[in-house]
């Protein structure tokens, strides 16, 4: 069994301990990660909550061990705050993380927008096209929200393949891990206006990459990216999900 030594792990006690995870542990904790990620971002675990090891053990059908991975990372993050015997308190995401990652977000996809208008094959032009191709944007659509987060991860994720760089795949995956994907659906919700303009941003891009125009996919990416970011601050703002800004 291939074994990953994580020197120091906070655990429900408070106390600091050495700590041997495998792999399975550290791809649950991963998943655990993300979901709270999500789940706070959203309002849909309250800021000032508390998080329970037992009770995430449980719901994802796994030990505690995962469970105090993902509550290390997410203490690391800032996110939660590990209190000895009680669990995890939930801080949320301040506006200048959340905003900062964003700005990075932005540079690294319009860069890989600029490097697959170089180098993108038939096979990719035709997946990165068809992403959208069966997605109905219209209010009382069947699962609407879920259509939309495959679609945007299939163009997203082609593009970067694309970009033929991995080192650049990696950084993205790496922001992914504390901004997840998908996000900004929630500030698409109810909003045609707002859904209707991002798929006309993915359509832009599609054609500038389609077309070989480089800097155009490069701008327009990036200014996407910019305006996904800048509506999902706007709704979290709006339903007060953000630290106090002394916490930030």
């Amino acid at each position: 069994m291939s074994v990953v030594l994580n020197c120091i792990q906070i655990c429900d006690d408070g106390a600091m301990v050495a700590h041997v995870a495998d792999d399975g542990d550290l791809a649950k904790s991963d998943e655990i990660v993300l979901a709270l990620q999500r789940r706070i971002l959203l309002g849909e675990q309250p800021v000032g909550s508390w998080l329970r090891h037992a009770a995430l053990a449980e719901e994802f059908g796994t030990s505690r061990t995962p469970v105090r991975e993902a509550l290390r990372v997410l203490h690391a993050q800032g996110i939660v705050t590990i209190v000895k015997n009680r669990g995890a308190r939930v801080n949320g995401h301040s506006s200048r993380d959340i905003r900062e990652l964003g700005e990075l977000r932005a540079e690294l996809e319009g860069f890989a927008a600029f490097l697959a208008a170089q180098r993108i094959s038939d096979e990719q032009i035709e997946r990165m096209h068809a992403a959208w191709r069966n997605f109905d944007p219209a209010p009382g659509a069947p699962d609407r929200g879920r259509r939309w987060a495959e679609a945007n991860d299939a163009f997203h994720s082609v593009i970067v393949e694309a970009s033929g760089n991995r080192q650049l795949a990696q950084s993205l995956r790496d922001i992914h891990s504390r901004l997840p994907a998908n996000i900004s659906y929630a500030a698409y919700d109810g909003n045609t206006r707002l859904l209707q303009r991002n798929l006309a941003e993915h359509e832009a891009i599609a054609d500038a990459i389609t077309d070989g125009k480089d800097t155009q996919a490069r701008e327009l990416m990036a200014q996407h990216v910019r305006s996904s970011l800048d509506a999902t601050i706007r709704w979290a703002e709006e339903h007060d999900l953000f630290r106090m800004p002394d916490d930030q």
